[in-house]
């Protein structure tokens, strides 16, 4: 049996379908299972990553899991799943820990996985960059004035489907090799958000505005929703910036990643 957490989100649903297409056994974990549809023969469970005592019925049985990492963080949950005789945990970090653990989203994740280590079962460390589901947070805008105003306008990354960081956790789930192995993960380009918008504008039919927010004004917007250090961690993270597209998700799943083209087409209707 093969625990996936974070089942609602955008890789952890795309997780239990591609182990569920392979004809694994998958047990969904969600705070309110009876809100989704999982795919039929799937196992949904309640339960919550930041309460240990409503996963022990999630955890029995279980081999291996999937850990997305919650934002009200418990670093206890790897120790808990050995205890239960989970012995393969494949964890969702971030690129980001290649910054050092000064920055806070970097510390985060290295915390998460040293937690990992710690708890004596296997592991997998899957590190994405950016995602391509990040520019949902512009449809709201677009739909309403056909604008996106946003910081660091024009920062190439080379972001990456969430479908692609699914197809090589259930890689790393269902088939043997992948235990001590760090795969991190891009797209298959680098572009910027404003080129991104363009594809965006042109998949469309029509004319997209784009406006790079002023760091000053940037940071007051965010600070209204997230602590000072992640935004000082964003900040770092964006200045330095990752552009290099590198080739592990061919190499884990054989197949070339979707390109950001492919994605907006695939969701175009939530601009709509």
């Amino acid at each position: 049996m093969i625990l996936v957490t974070g089942a609602t989100g955008s890789v952890g649903y795309n997780v239990i379908r591609e182990l569920h297409m392979s004809g694994c056994e998958v047990r969904a974990l969600s705070r309110n299972p009876k809100k989704v549809s999982f795919p039929e023969g799937v196992e949904a469970t309640a339960g919550d990553l930041t309460k240990p005592e409503t996963l022990q019925a999630a955890l029995n049985g279980v081999e291996k899991v999937f850990w997305v990492l919650p934002l009200d963080a418990d670093f206890n949950f790897p120790k808990l799943a050995r205890q239960h005789g989970v012995r393969h945990i494949v964890l969702l970090s971030a690129l980001a820990v290649d910054f050092g653990s000064d920055n806070a989203i970097a510390r985060l994740h290295l915390d998460a996985e040293q937690a990992v280590r710690e708890s004596g079962a296997d592991w997998t460390f899957l590190r994405p960059g950016g995602f391509m589901t990040n520019s949902f947070q512009w449809a709201h805008s677009i739909r309403s004035e056909g604008i996106v105003r946003i910081p660091f306008g024009d920062i190439s990354t080379p972001s990456v489907d969430s479908r692609d960081i699914a197809a090589v956790a259930a890689k790393a789930l269902s088939t043997d090799g992948h235990e001590g192995k760090i795969y991190s993960l891009t797209g298959p380009e680098p572009l910027t958000p404003r080129q991104q918008v363009h594809i965006l504008s042109d998949l469309l039919g029509r004319d997209l505005g784009f406006e790079t927010l002023p760091d000053d004004i940037a940071r007051q917007y965010m600070l209204r929703q997230m602590p000072a250090e992640i935004v000082d961690a964003f900040f770092d993270l964006n200045r330095q910036g990752f552009s290099t597209v590198l080739p592990t998700v061919e190499e884990v799943t054989g197949r070339a990643p979707f390109t950001f083209k492919q994605w907006a087409t695939d969701h175009i209707d939530a601009f709509r």
